[in-house]
């Protein structure tokens, strides 16, 4: 079995951060590597989809069924006119509302997957450049950027399910935006890198607290309240009119009611890109983390060598 070893972390003190060895695992395999899942996003509640929409169907009909007790056939006949207008306005502000807020939170989701990826890839473009940078400094940025996605992979995925951040990932983070303060670009290429890579750090703080920010603030309670109150007026006023064919009517009500459970729980997958049934992945970070151990280079374990003769002296 292949094992790439990783670069040990420097117990270096930068602004009063110390990095202690043991922070970064030293060893990773090849099975390890394939092992990893590679899904840009996890959906995990099929069951509770099934659950949710069907009970909602169910309990739809019942209470038709219960309100149409409350009220005489005389009445319901004689207020079908004003029933029907009433349901035109509310049915089409309901539609409109739940539309708005479908459309919102697919927009967000998806937001959250480019966030991800951004982040994830300025993160690789700082560790690949800093190796053009002298030691200490293009050391430190490798291990900062290495514990940094660890942290963020490892930890921060899982405490990001239940409505958290991690600090330590948050540290880590403003460590790498104050790694280079000190450090004063002497050479051609330290001068085209330098500000290159402090472009990158502040792009990878932006991107993460807009995804800190998404965790933070989801659905409001309110929206959900209007969401569910306007599903239960629109069926019951689907319920009051008066027709001959009950079972008819009663068919009609179900269906109504699927699609707007369907929006209703799409609503609530993607409302919560990062603790839902249906969440982002943590996949950019793993794939950060392969090219930090070499997975795709061609000799992982092999110093490039520059060639002998220049380039443009062994052409034709």
């Amino acid at each position: 079995m292949l094992e790439l070893r990783l670069t040990k972390v420097r117990d270096l003190c930068f602004h009063g951060l110390r990095i202690p060895q043991e922070s970064v695992p030293t060893l990773v395999s090849m099975a390890e590597v394939r092992e990893r899942r590679y899904e840009a996003m996890t959906y995990t509640g099929i069951m509770n989809g099934l659950l949710i929409v069907g009970g909602s169907v169910i309990a739809s009909l019942i209470l038709v069924a219960y309100v149409r007790k409350l009220f005489s056939e005389e009445t319901l006949r004689n207020s079908s006119d004003l029933i029907g207008n009433v349901l035109s306005i509310v049915g089409t502000f309901y539609a409109i509302l739940l539309g708005l807020i479908v459309v919102d939170s697919l927009t967000q989701f998806e937001g959250s997957i480019d966030t991800v990826q951004a982040e994830s890839n300025c993160v690789a473009d700082i560790f690949m450049l800093s190796e053009r940078l002298p030691d200490p400094y293009g050391s430190h940025v490798r291990d900062l950027c290495r514990l940094y996605v660890h942290q963020v992979a490892d930890d921060e995925w899982l405490t990001m399910k239940k409505g958290k951040v991690s600090m330590e990932a948050r540290k880590t983070a403003l460590a790498l935006f104050r790694s280079l303060h000190n450090f004063e670009p002497t050479t051609e290429a330290e001068k085209a890198i330098y500000p290159m890579i402090l472009d990158l750090v502040r792009q990878v703080w932006d991107n993460r607290r807009a995804r800190t920010n998404t965790l933070e603030f989801g659905i409001p309670v309110i929206e959900w309240v209007a969401l569910v109150l306007g599903c239960v007026v629109t069926i019951v006023f689907i319920g009051l009119f008066d027709v001959d064919n009950k079972r008819f009517q009663m068919f009609c009500v179900g269906m109504t009611t699927l699609v707007i459970a369907l929006n209703l729980y799409m609503v609530y997958l993607f409302g919560a890109p990062y603790g839902g049934e249906l969440s982002v992945s943590n996949r950019p970070f793993i794939l950060d983390l392969e090219i930090f151990d070499g997975v795709y280079n061609a000799d992982p374990l092999a110093t490039p060598q520059k060639p002998a003769t220049p380039v443009n002296q062994r052409l034709p």
